[in-house]
């Protein structure tokens, strides 16, 4: 019976913990962040081509927040004008602070 509440405890304590974002989950909310980015009537399209996550640090003065800094590169189409420019080639660095809700990673303020 110990060893059941024991068992059960640890798994209480590490699921309530929050350990630092994959690499996997900081590029879905790049790429979620760059669909949102798309979906106004005149912000034209931004298509990501490539993520690269260059650190993932634990925020010093708040608890939870992860501090994310990635390289992300595409094209952006402009939005249909009658006379579009042509779509151009974009490399940004995006800082992003996110924070575990509970199910899933979320941005911070």
């Amino acid at each position: 019976m110990r060893i059941l509440f024991l068992i059960l405890c640890s798994a209480i304590l590490v699921s309530c913990s929050t350990q630092a974002p994959k690499e996997g989950e900081v590029k879905e909310m790049v790429r979620l962040w760059y669909v949102q980015q798309s979906s106004g009537d005149a912000a034209g399209t931004w298509t990501v081509n490539g993520v690269t996550v260059l650190s993932i640090k634990e925020d010093e003065n708040r608890k939870d927040i992860f501090k994310t800094v990635s390289l992300v590169s595409g094209i952006r189409k402009s939005p249909p004008l009658e006379t579009p420019p042509p779509d151009k080639e974009f490399n940004d660095p995006l800082k992003m602070d996110l924070r575990w809700n509970g199910s899933r990673w979320v941005t911070a303020n």
